[in-house]
């Protein structure tokens, strides 16, 4: 059990390090450094890296709470975009700033997509079912 906490919590730590400096005297210099914003490319690398710890962290022999650990995935995605590009994205080619949970909500949303494809067998049945409910309620309200 110890070994299946520490990793939980080793695997989104390891994650978020490859992505930030840590290192608060640069940090300090390039503070009034212009972010930039998140392309397709950085958002498609983000979204890899939250659906591969998902469908790792949700495998048998690992068996974490598949909820807990897309809440982890999701929230890690958003937490990068801020952290990195500022909360800026470029969709549409314009520049825009995102609201961080609205991006979460979305993130989550295409990270369960991608597992139904990439480890169905690790998304549990009520998550697959609440999956089709949102995704059904946002092409209503994209309709409208």
């Amino acid at each position: 059990m110890g070994f299946k906490i520490s990793t939980f919590f080793a695997i989104p730590l390891i994650f978020l390090s490859f992505l930030f400096d840590t290192n608060i005297k640069f940090n300090s210099v390039n503070a009034n450094i212009k972010y930039s914003p998140a392309n397709k490319n950085d958002l498609d690398l983000y979204h890899g890296m939250g659906v591969s710890f998902l469908c790792n962290a949700t495998r048998k022999g690992f068996d974490l709470d598949f909820p807990k650990t897309l809440n982890v995935a999701s929230a890690t995605f958003a937490s990068v975009v801020s952290q990195k590009h500022g909360g800026k994205i470029i969709e549409r080619k314009k520049e825009q700033t995102i609201d961080m949970k609205k991006l979460q909500f979305i993130a989550s949303l295409q990270l369960v997509e991608s597992a139904l494809k990439v480890c169905p067998d690790n998304v549990p049945e009520k998550i697959e079912t609440q999956f089709k409910i949102e995704t059904e309620r946002l092409k209503k309200l994209q309709g409208l």
